[in-house]
């Protein structure tokens, strides 16, 4: 029963920040939304850029500017050989995650500026409906999917906090570099099998919760150069971030109706103990070219997300359950953003976009059940008197259906089905300062 446990505390961990790939959160602004994401060579204007392209702070003036996406996001899995008695399709319910974000940016003289902002670029939130672990067996109507043995309620945060300071080193070309300080907190709730010996089969004995938090610091640089008055390309790097997990591993019985299995459950449940590991999310690396014409500005932006880089996870257990290493298959991915906007009145700005993803994990699971993407998106942005702006974007995420397992040991597969939805909102509020020599 260790390893087990030793084992879903690793898939658990191992998960999470591939969510980063599969719930597409890098809707940090929704300006940036309305875009696809797309502008690493010329960033919205709402100091967002301390995430899409730190160089651009040094192209635009003085901003604050504060805002939230919700995503709604649900999952349908499909058996392709449920079992008698069993049913053949899991719903799980769509439900609304809030992601805020915060940014501001101030210009020092003419070239030199500097900038805050807080972001959350990986998130997850996956509740599949699983039967009270304290009820006995037989009561529980409701659908209890049988994923429940490899995760059913499990949760990300990465919270970056990030000072930054741009330059423009000539009228053409501005450079910027961001510190980030990562706050990370992970969650995981899984059922665990009962003896072989039971009888009892596929009857779940244990409840574990697995809960940690942990900190670490990494970096995000980009550079702006401008071609011509009309086009300008862009490159930006965000390191990777080890971020050091501490948590707590707690256990708690199912009853199973038969006293004997029961009783010998009770006396083999690990007591609860601290758990750690380090979590390391990957590279990233972003080029892209802006152009404008009239009142069109068209935009096109590369990533290619270095997740190979996250091969190995090492568990440790504070208590006396084994320390196990798991081994990942995960693999670089591209992404592939196109956007455009139109000047539609004075102080009225109409965008869209579509973008797409390639799969980071090997295949779809109930912690993360993930696929190649595309996105689709409309916004608008609108020039309130004094300074004011607000903008909105509305974003349909798209999944082809994916094949995918529910066990963590096992043949039994199906199909995946996802779907998602974004709003965003933000307000922003420009207090003057005058653009950079590259807007000259």
């Amino acid at each position: 029963m260790r390893r087990s446990l030793a084992l879903a505390a690793a898939c658990c961990l191992a998960a999470a920040p591939a969510a980063a790939q599969g719930s597409g959160v890098d809707q940090q602004s929704a300006c940036m939304t309305g875009r696809v994401g797309t502008g690493v060579a010329a960033p919205c204007d709402d100091a967002s850029a301390v995430y899409f392209s730190p160089a651009g702070l040094a192209l635009h003036g003085g901003v604050a500017s504060f805002g939230a996406s919700l995503i709604r996001s649900g999952n349908t899995f499909r058996y392709d050989q449920p079992a008698p008695g069993q049913v053949d399709v899991v719903e799980r319910d769509d439900a609304w995650k809030t992601v805020p974000q915060g940014y501001a940016s101030l210009r020092v003289g003419r070239r030199l500026a500097v900038g805050v902002g807080y972001f959350v670029p990986y998130g997850l939130g996956i509740e599949w409906p699983v039967c009270p672990a304290e009820l006995p067996p037989g009561p529980c109507t409701d659908p209890n999917f049988e994923g429940r043995f490899t995760g059913y309620d499990n949760s990300l945060r990465g919270e970056y906090i990030q000072p930054t300071v741009a330059y423009q080193v000539a009228p053409g070309l501005a450079l910027g570099v961001g510190v980030d300080f990562v706050l990370g907190g992970i969650e995981v709730h899984q059922r665990q099998f009962g003896p072989a010996a039971s009888g009892l089969g596929r009857t779940e004995v244990v409840d574990v919760g697995l809960r940690g938090t942990g900190s670490g610091m990494t970096f995000n640089a980009s550079a702006i150069l401008r071609l011509n008055p009309r086009t300008t390309v862009g490159v930006r790097y965000l390191h990777s971030a080890e971020v050091e997990i501490d948590g707590d591993a707690v256990f708690a019985q199912v009853p199973t109706g038969v006293a004997s299995v029961d009783a010998q459950v009770q006396t083999r449940i690990p007591a609860d103990q601290g758990v750690s590991t380090t979590l390391e999310f990957p590279a990233q690396i972003v080029a892209g070219v802006s152009h404008r014409h009239g009142r069109v500005h068209l935009l096109a932006d590369v990533q290619r997300t270095k997740w190979s880089s996250f091969d190995a996870l090492p568990v440790d257990f504070a208590g006396n359950a084994p320390d196990q290493t798991l081994e990942l298959n995960y693999r670089d991915t591209d992404t592939f953003r196109f956007a455009a906007e139109l000047a539609a009145l004075e102080a009225l700005t109409l965008r869209a976009g579509f973008r797409y993803n390639e799969a980071a994990t090997p295949r779809a699971t109930p912690f993360l059940p993930e696929g190649e993407r595309n996105y689709y998106t409309a916004g608008l942005g609108y020039r309130l008197p004094r300074g004011v702006s607000a903008d909105l974007a509305l974003q349909y995420v798209h999944q082809p259906d994916r094949a995918g397992s529910v066990l963590p040991e096992g043949t039994r597969a199906g199909i995946y089905e996802s779907r998602g939805l974004v709003l965003g909102l933000t307000l922003a509020w420009r207090f003057g300062g005058h653009a950079g020599a590259a807007h000259d």
